[in-house]
């Protein structure tokens, strides 16, 4: 099938669903391929620093790669002698500060979440307005032709909630995972932030 036989299948609804498909797949990967490497790398440090706890530096830990390195490193130098309440108000901070690119992406595969079955009801509606505009042109109805316009009419519907259930899959599992990532965090800073005397 030629692009013009693909675009007079699924027309300009189908198409935007394509591009959103191709962001939704990007985004997928790329918060996949992020949090992944932020977990393991945070992790790793956490380890460290368990085995051996006079080897934590909070100035080098502010300047890490590692976002999840940063907001901890930031939370224990400022969280020495603080509440409970406290070190949660500043880590929320701190998770706004240094997470803002992961938080752009979740909000995005949100949007996508939502707006793709929506423009496949879009292309349905479109596909079956213009189904009725040839039949409307006909004396004789030919059933075949209006059962293959409206198939042709359903296909944006489908493809719509193709990305819709795999995308909304995998946001929550992200947010999960950010969740699973806010309580460590909590429970990590306050541990070593303890040893930390006054903090700033």
């Amino acid at each position: 099938m030629d692009l013009q036989g693909l675009y007079d299948s699924i027309g300009a609804a189908g198409v935007a669903l394509v591009g959103v498909a191709a962001a939704a797949i990007y985004l997928c990967v790329k918060n996949a391929v992020a949090l992944g490497w932020m977990g393991w790398g945070f992790h790793r440090h956490i380890a460290a620093l368990t085995r051996d706890p006079a080897r934590l530096d909070t100035e080098t830990g502010a300047r890490s790669g590692n976002p999840l390195i940063r907001i901890f490193s930031e939370a224990v130098r400022a969280g020495g002698g603080r509440d409970h309440d406290a070190l949660r108000t500043e880590l929320a901070f701190l998770f706004h500060k240094h997470f803002r690119k992961v938080n752009r992406a979740m909000t995005l595969l949100r949007l996508i979440s939502v707006i793709s079955p929506l423009l496949g009801l879009l292309g349905t509606v479109l596909g079956i307005s213009k189904v009725f505009r040839v039949v409307a042109g006909q004396t004789l109805v030919d059933p075949a032709l209006l059962a293959n316009g409206i198939w042709e009419a359903l296909t944006t519907t489908i493809i719509g909630l193709a990305i819709t259930i795999p995308v909304l899959c995998l946001y929550y599992f992200f947010r999960m995972q950010i969740s699973g990532f806010q309580v460590e965090l909590m429970e990590y800073a306050g541990r070593f932030g303890a040893d930390v005397p006054g903090g700033r």
